[in-house]
């Protein structure tokens, strides 16, 4: 029987991830039932981590753990079972090592869950009401709406996903274990495969360890390689193993996701992206050469993540609904509502039909604060770090304020279900 999750865009529910995965690959007649939840518990992560062991194991990069409890511990260390990060073995050996209690790892794990709780409660929450209100009645909300949905979706995943990925990393650190960042400030990307070594890092770090270049490194591979090159000179002898090699990857990156839209969403667009770019860099490069543009300067650096920021959102339309014949429909709304687009209606009264001026006002503050840290980070490695240099007053300002913020603004309580994250499903 299926279990009731919220869907992406809140306005649905959907099925857990293996029962997606069953109707992906056996139809409603078939004699298999569909697995429970606990099945698809952690699946993709779970599973992803033992066979990055057993492949480093294979390959001699690691030694073989003996001792079943100590791989068990590695397997299921309890902050990243379910929605990851995806860690290697020879990374966390250190849970095998003496800890003592410290604390600074109390004071610096709090303050990250703490961080975690305000983009997922405070400013995911209010995000994800306003979107899903703008799709669930795009009669009423037309023109500009649809668009501003489309791209305030990437900062709901975004704060969602980061949101959750800092609980996780915070409740590690409380014990003095370090686990690996799966974030590095995305939006700051300039070009889609930045992108994707700043966005959910160790997924993208296993695809290329143990897909891409595995495969790309095949004797079969080398082959056709040199063939290619043979046949068709340096240039295409190194391009077209290299599409292969990204088409193989890019399509394991969908399926792991679990359901065929997140194929279309994430394997089919990203690629043709990549491939796109990688096809005319050397057109891209003479033209910005010819007409002398200062790739180095903020307004390029602005220009650039801009435009990866546009794709993303685009792309992940396929995310924020339960089928591909939902997808196309959103599609169809965005281009319908390109030729009706208003901007007026963002300053009439408009929006108080979808959230109240409060929520408003704090997504607002929220996306400002992030953008903050952000920064920060960028700088310091972590903002954590600026804010242990500042003075006794200060420090506390910040995480009292940050407290009260999530403790009064933060979406909570008996008729909220605050554990559902939107990664928690693939």
């Amino acid at each position: 029987m299926y279990e009731r999750f919220r869907c992406k865009s809140c306005t649905h529910f959907r099925a857990p991830a293996g029962d997606r995965l069953n109707s992906l690959f056996f139809p409603s007649s078939s004699p298999l039932k569909p697995l429970p939840v606990a099945a698809a518990l952690g699946m993709g992560y779970y599973t992803a981590q033992v066979i990055g062991y057993i492949l480093d194991v294979c390959w001699e990069n690691t030694a073989a753990q003996k001792n079943p409890i100590w791989l068990f511990l590695f397997v299921c260390f309890f902050p990243q079972l379910t929605v990851g990060p995806i860690s290697r073995y020879n990374d966390l050996k250190v849970l095998y090592e003496k800890h003592r209690f410290s604390y600074m790892n109390i004071c610096m794990g709090s303050q990250r869950i703490l961080w975690g709780f305000f983009k997922k409660l405070v400013v995911c929450e209010r995000v994800s009401l306003l979107v899903s209100s703008i799709w669930a009645d795009t009669a009423a909300y037309n023109g500009i709406w649809p668009w501003i949905a489309v791209l305030l979706y990437p900062m709901q995943i975004y704060t969602d996903f980061s949101g959750c990925m800092d609980i996780i990393l915070g409740a590690a650190e409380l014990f003095d274990i370090h686990l690996a960042e799966n974030f590095r400030n995305p939006f700051f990307a300039r070009t889609t495969q930045e992108f994707w070594q700043r966005w959910h890092i160790t997924l993208g770090g296993w695809a290329r360890d143990y897909v891409f270049y595995p495969f790309m490194k095949s004797r079969r591979m080398v082959n056709f390689g040199r063939k290619c090159k043979k046949e068709l000179g340096k240039h295409w002898g190194k391009f077209i193993p290299w599409t292969v090699s990204m088409m193989v990857l890019w399509f394991v990156m969908g399926f792991w996701h679990g359901s065929i839209q997140h194929i279309f969403g994430v394997s089919l667009w990203f690629f043709s992206i990549q491939f796109v770019s990688e096809l005319f860099k050397p057109v891209t490069r003479k033209l910005t050469t010819g007409l002398e543009m200062k790739t180095e300067s903020f307004s390029w650096h602005l220009f650039q993540s801009v435009r990866t920021y546009l794709i993303y959102a685009l792309g992940i339309v396929f995310f924020s609904t339960d089928n591909l014949q939902d997808a196309f429909l959103h599609y169809r709304i965005l281009w319908k509502s390109a030729g009706e687009l208003n901007p007026w209606t963002l300053f009439d009264n408009t929006i108080e039909g979808l959230v109240s001026r409060l929520d408003l006002h704090l997504i607002v503050i929220g996306f400002l604060f992030i953008l903050i840290v952000a920064v920060l980070r960028e700088k310091f490695t972590y903002a954590r770090y600026w804010v242990r240099e500042q003075s006794v007053g200060f420090r506390w300002l910040i995480w009292i304020v940050l407290f009260f913020l999530v403790l009064i603004f933060g979406y909570y309580g008996p008729s909220y279900s605050a554990s559902e994250f939107i990664y928690q499903g693939f």
